[in-house]
């Protein structure tokens, strides 16, 4: 009877010290999740903000490209029109030296 009632203390004794072990473990896995998370918020909190600075680097540097290309857009038509310009002038010394040519052949003739 003595066995019995030692074995069956024992038995007690090992399954209150499973519950306290399973206690404890929750406890610092608990603990540790919540350090974790502390942790992790302040980490992704760090890198939301570089996210919001390089977003709005680029965005900067969009607004210059595009203020860029609207320069060159702006090059490009001053350069089209001077083109049409310098078609026009070819024109006219064309012309001009069509009258000229048309001139001396009418002043040989006549001499």
């Amino acid at each position: 009877m003595i066995f019995e009632l030692n074995y069956a203390n024992q038995e007690k004794y090992i399954l209150e010290g499973q519950r306290r072990y399973r206690e404890q473990m929750n406890s610092q896995y608990t603990a540790g999740y919540t350090d974790a998370e502390e942790k992790c918020k302040a980490e992704i909190s760090k890198k939301d903000a570089e996210i919001a600075e390089k977003e709005r680097l680029i965005a900067k540097i969009d607004a210059e490209i595009a203020e860029k290309e609207r320069l060159i857009a702006e090059k490009e038509a001053e350069i089209a029109e001077k083109e049409k310009l310098i078609a026009e002038k070819e024109a006219e010394i064309a012309e001009k030296h069509s009258k000229i040519s048309k001139l001396q052949s009418e002043h040989n003739k006549q001499e």
